[in-house]
Formats: structure tokens, sequence, C-alpha cells
């Protein structure tokens, strides 16, 4: 008989015997017998459908002439509620009416008194037997099912040939996706598919690989059966019998169009980028061919206007009445304005493509620097600083020095008609993100035109207030963005202003 894989211990019985002493005895065999197994005993018919309507188990033993309800009757009711339930009668009576009442109603086994033993326990072992290989049928049916569902349902296409290559069997996502029927593919060799767009060689290699044993993975441009084009990606198996000889291959395809699509859009975005870089590139040396022409070209007729001015003033002031002595004042003071205006517009543009070179640096100790050098031009004026003593980042030093230059600068001009200014360097938590901040007391300016303040040559003060171009805000706002930062301010007229920046992390 066939070894099973199966626990016996998942079996249970149920004894129906009216008669004590020969229930005793029988049941008392059996559990000796089979002590995995689990046991139900009743005394008769009656409580033996109760048993069974509870319990459920998988062999009844039964007597056949019992008071209230008889063997045979119980036996009936049970094949109706489970046909699938083995009956073992056990009688005293060799009755043809009983053995044909037997037959009829589906009892499988018919034993008389008194019980040969042997033979019982053969009956009982075949009975075993049968239960356990029901149940392993019935799982590997159930796995079964469920693989079909599996292969079936599958997002994936999936498609089983023979040894030649002749399509046996395709999925209905296959048929979703390509537009062929079942019907009209079956016979058929997956080339049917073929776009024409992939060398002969790719599939030559495909079929070598395969009928060598090897699984292949690759990728096909495809045509469905409208002539539309997809992209699949594509793994093929052989399968092999138990003689290791290939009898069928299984491939399993996902259509990667929309991805295929995204990769293109993508290239051609790279592209574009790398073309923009370039235009970028050109620019920033049109740039710098400006800054030279302004340095050179540009400085000299200013320098020869500004020499001639001084000839006249020096030279030629008695030939002048009054006004026109004036003029040529206005004229020497613009030009000396202009020239300091080109000096910090080429230092703005040296500034903004200066190579960034990061290291840990102390704002702190910078800032508290670049207040002593400030206190020590005026000495005379009452300035209170208050610098936080760990504000660290990492940055470019030099760069970073000119930010905190242009920011406690400012706040040292615009509190200079302050009797008392307080300026203060910090820093705090804001979003998640360490941010550095400079305050200070002095004229604040329209917090609603904000976002003018950090402009070229844009100025929310009038010179005769507080002299400057417009370029310092400009040079920190590059900077920190060349950090990856952010820079922002907030102020009220009269009430002092407050400028924010942050940096970006770690990288170059």
């Amino acid at each position: 008989m066939e070894a099973l894989n199966h626990d016996s211990s998942t079996i249970s019985v149920m004894y129906v015997e009216d008669e004590k002493d020969a229930r005793e005895i029988l049941s008392s065999i059996l559990t000796r017998k089979y002590p995995d197994m689990r046991f139900h005993i009743a005394e008769n018919g009656e409580v033996g459908l109760e048993l069974f309507k509870e319990h459920r188990p998988d062999i009844v033993i039964t007597d056949i002439s019992m008071p209230l309800v008889d063997g045979v009757r119980m036996a009936a009711e049970i094949k109706a509620m489970n046909p699938d339930t083995i009956i073992i009668a056990v009688t005293a009576y060799s009755d043809t009416k009983y053995l044909l009442k037997s037959i009829e109603i589906g009892i499988n086994h018919y034993i008389l008194k008194p019980v040969d033993y042997g033979n019982f326990f053969t009956i009982i072992n075949k009975s075993i037997h049968s239960i356990l290989l029901e149940r392993q049928v019935r799982t590997q049916q159930e796995n079964i099912r469920k693989l079909s569902l599996a292969v079936e349902q599958s997002p994936s296409t999936v498609v089983i040939t023979d040894a030649k290559a002749n399509i046996e069997y395709v999925n209905s996502k296959f048929t979703e996706l390509t537009g062929y029927t079942k019907q009209e593919i079956i016979g058929q060799n997956p080339r049917i598919l073929k776009s024409g767009a992939v060398p002969d060689s790719e599939y030559e290699e495909l079929w070598r690989t395969v009928t060598s044993g090897k699984e292949w993975h690759g990728e096909f441009l495809n045509r469905k059966k409208n002539g539309e084009l997809y992209w699949e990606s594509a793994s093929i198996s052989p399968l092999h019998n138990e003689n290791g000889v290939i009898t069928h291959y299984v491939a399993v395809e996902e259509d990667i169009s929309e991805r295929k699509r995204a990769e293109m859009e993508i290239e051609a975005l790279n592209i574009n980028l790398e073309n923009r870089a370039q235009e970028l590139e050109a620019a920033n040396k049109e740039l710098e061919t400006f800054s030279y022409t302004i340095s050179h070209d540009l400085r000299s007729p200013i320098t020869i206007i500004q020499g001639f001015c001084q000839v006249l003033m020096e030279r030629h002031a008695d030939q002048f009445d009054q006004p026109s002595m004036q003029c040529i004042q206005v004229i020497h003071q613009e030009i000396r304005r202009m020239e300091a205006m080109i000096k910090s517009l080429l230092k703005f543009s040296r500034l903004s493509r200066q190579a960034l070179d990061r290291e840990n640096v102390d704002l702190g100790a910078i800032a508290s620097t670049v207040a002593m050098e400030l206190q020590m031009r005026q000495p005379d004026r009452k300035v209170e600083f208050t610098i936080a003593e760990d504000a660290t980042c990492f940055g470019d030093p030099i760069l970073l020095r000119v930010v905190m230059e242009n920011l406690l600068g400012n706040a040292w001009k615009y509190t200079s008609k302050k009797e008392v200014a307080v300026i203060e360097f910090g820093l705090l938590n804001k979003d998640g993100k360490t941010t550095y901040f400079v305050r200070d007391n002095g004229a604040g300016f329209d917090n609603s035109k904000a976002d003018k303040l950090f402009g070229v040559f844009q100025r929310l003060h009038d010179d005769n207030d507080f002299e400057g171009f417009g370029v310092g805000l400009a040079t920190v706002q590059r900077i920190i963005q060349r950090h990856g930062g952010k820079v922002s301010a907030e102020g009220e007229i009269d009430k002092g202003a407050t400028f924010y920046f942050s940096l970006g992390g770690r990288t170059t």
C-alpha cells in the first residue's frame, strides 16, 4: 500500500454498539491498536446521530440491530449528511435483506460477528488509507486550482509552448494585452508578435539559451493584433520531465510600455538639461567678457573724465563762475560714484562665480570679528552687540565672511541715527532647520517691499539718508543660494529689521 505523508491522528472514529460488554471490549481493542486516533463511543443509534452531528467522524463502526434507531437507519441518515463517511457495519446477522439494504444506503463494509480481528483491522487500515489518499488528492486539487487561478488572473502575461515553441496556453492578460483570442493564438509561434524592430540575432540568442536548459531574460518591442507597438520585459524558462528532457517553455512577460515612455521622456529632458547647461556656460563666459569690458574698457574713459574734472577744478577754477564750478564738482562726484558702483558690480560678479571651498565654519567668531572692526572704525558710537557663540555651519569661510560683513554692516549703517543701537546675531530652529539671523533696531523698511531688497542696485532708502549702491544684499543672496540655502527679511519702518538665512547640507 502506498505510504502517505499524513498523520492518522487527524482521523476520528465513532463506534456505536448497544451491548455494553461488546462495546467496552471492542473500544478497548481499537484505542490500543490506534492510539493516535480520536474515538467517540455511543450506546445506540440515536446517540450516535447526535455525536455525528457534533463531531463529524471520518469512520463509523456500528452494530445493525439496536433499539431506538438501528444501525441501517442511522447509516442512511449519516450518508445523507456526508456521503464520504466510511461506514463499517458489524452484526451477528447475515440475512440477505440486511446486506441488500446496506448496499443500497452505501455502507462501505459489512462484518459478521464474531469479529475476525485480522480482517477487521485490514478493513480499518484500508479505510484510513482511503481517507488520507482522498485528502491528499483534495489538497493537490486545491493547490492546482489556486495555481491555475494565479496564472489565469496574473497581472503579467503567461505563455506556455511545447518543445518546438508552438503555443499551447496563454492566460487572460495575454489576450487582453495583445488583442488575440486564445483560439487565434493556440498553435502559433510567439514570433507572431514580432514588430520587425528587434534584430533576428536577439531571437537566435534567446533560442540558444533556453534550448540549452537556461533561463532567458530580456526586453522586446512587440506588435499587437491591431498593429500597435508595445514594450515587454520577458523571462522564459524551459520545463523538464523526470528524465531531464525539455518538454515545454514558459514565458512570463510584463508590459513595460509606460516605463519605456518615461525613460524616453527622461532621456529627452536630460538632453535638454545638457543643452541648457551648455547655454548657461556660454552665458557665464559672456558675463566674464562683460566684466572684463567693464573693468578695462569702461573704467578707462571714466578715469579720463575724472582727471579732466580734477584739472579744471585745480587749474582753471578762477575762470568759472560759481554755478559752473558747482556743475564741475557734481560731475566729479558722480564720476567717483560711478567708479564705486562699477567696483561693486565687479565684486558681485566675482563672488557669484567663485568656487566653493567648504569646511566647518564658526559664524559666531566671524560675527565677533566683524563687530569689533565696525566699532574700531567708529569708536564714538554706542552699539550693543549680542552674538551667539554656538553658531557653526559647513560652508565656504571666505564667502560666509562676506555675508556677515554685509548683514552686520547694513545693521551698523541703518542704526546710525539711533542714540543706542542694538544689533544681534543668533540662530533658531525654523521648520526643523537651523536658521541664522541678524536683527537690529534701526531704520527698518516697508515690509510689503521686502522682495525688492535683494535685487542689484535696488534700495528702499534715500541716498541722502544712507549711502550705498544696493549690491550688498544681492551679494548675500547669491552666496546663500550657492550654498543651497535661502535668505529672507522682515522689518517695520523705524522699528528695525531682521535678516534670516539658512544653508544647505554637506554637499558641494
